[in-house]
């Protein structure tokens, strides 16, 4: 990883900042699809810039230049993520176009022949991704709902067609990469934190605020753990052992798809423990804390899964309970975060054994 990249990750907590204050103030099902199709469109690019780094030298003068060119473009696109189904909404999508242009011209410079073909082979669908969501707010609702659900399996079904072959990927990087952009997005948990504590009406601290931040860095840390246990290593010596396109197709399915899986339910668990400590005597959201705690542990036992780099079976069971459980944030926020905590928990506990009986195996 470079400082290049690092900086440029930075532009990512913005917008899951944004995504999770959609949820939060539009908590219906309109309002989180209105808030989750721009993220799954952004992330796709974003996801795209992780590969591209994987092609070039990203401390070059000239990339770097480009890379915050970039960043403003997405910058812009978190901006405009409230508006992106408003006629007025135009900028999300522009910017998104220049971000696709951006991404692409940098490809080219490639020392790789295969990965400027591939890069050729994909503008494309890219492109056409961003035409159907500038024209969306410009038919009538149902129409534009239309584009919306054409434009994401236009980008997230390109690779079979064919469309992924050729790229580069180096595995030590691309593991090392997301899992410091994971960590860049569980950040966003931990400010969720503080503006739950600040609400509406800031206040000193007292006994039940105190209580409540505590309970919401318990679950930031809970999620923390579960992937930072030791996941990265063994990932990235699976990867080093796949062929060329095993390789492409892990980095597509584990990275690009399951990483997607943990960052909306790390965007759920945000906007959970902010109405939670919010509501912390009374009702909070009732799906928010289980349902995103439930889809990071998916994603994560799909990560897992797929590069064979640890247990499923005790996330999987992880997520079946956690809905239900977080679900009692409906009686108290303070319920609902202390049950997510039990699960998160378990699960730390259920590796922690297991290592140990690996070391003592060994």
């Amino acid at each position: 990883m470079t400082p290049a990249e690092l900086f440029f990750d930075l532009v990512f907590v913005f917008v899951v900042t944004q995504v999770t204050h959609a949820v939060e103030t539009h908590p219906g099902w309109e309002g989180l699809l209105k808030a989750l199709f721009p993220m799954v469109i952004v992330w796709w690019m974003f996801s795209g810039f992780g590969w591209l780094t994987n092609a070039v030298r990203p401390d070059a003068v000239q990339v770097r230049l480009l890379l915050m060119l970039a960043m403003t473009g997405f910058f812009i696109m978190g901006l405009d993520i409230p508006y992106a189904f408003a006629p007025e909404g135009w900028a999300f999508p522009l910017a998104y176009l220049a971000v696709v242009a951006i991404h692409g011209i940098v490809y080219l410079t490639a020392n790789v022949p295969s990965a400027r073909q591939a890069i050729r082979r994909n503008m494309p669908f890219n492109a056409a991704a961003g035409i159907l969501v500038l024209v969306a707010p410009h038919l009538p609702e149902a129409w534009g709902w239309v584009c919306w659900a054409i434009a994401v399996p236009v980008l997230y079904l390109s690779p079979f067609l064919g469309r992924i072959r050729g790229f580069v990927i180096e595995p030590h990087h691309f593991v090392e990469r997301h899992a410091l952009l994971l960590m860049v997005v569980l950040g966003e948990s931990v400010v969720a934190i503080g503006i739950g504590a600040q609400g509406a009406e800031p206040r000193a601290v007292d006994a039940p605020l105190a209580l409540g931040v505590a309970l919401g860095i318990a679950v930031a840390s809970g999620l923390w753990w579960v992937y930072f246990d030791g996941d990265e290593t063994r990932a990235d010596a699976e990867f080093e052992k796949a062929t060329e396109h095993r390789r492409q197709m892990l980095a597509y399915y584990a990275f690009t798809g399951a990483h997607l899986v943990m960052i909306v339910g790390i965007i759920l668990v945000a906007a959970g423990i902010t109405n939670a400590i919010h509501h912390f005597d009374g009702h909070a959201h009732q799906w928010w804390l289980g349902c995103g705690t439930a889809l990071f542990l998916v994603g994560h036992a799909t990560y897992r899964g797929l590069l064979g780099s640890g247990r499923i079976a005790d996330r999987l069971v992880g997520a079946v309970c956690a809905v239900p459980l977080g679900a009692t944030a409906s009686i108290a926020g303070w319920i609902g975060m202390t049950m997510i905590v039990v699960v998160l928990t378990a699960i730390a506990i259920v590796d922690h054994r297991l290592a140990s009986q690996r070391t003592q195996a060994s």
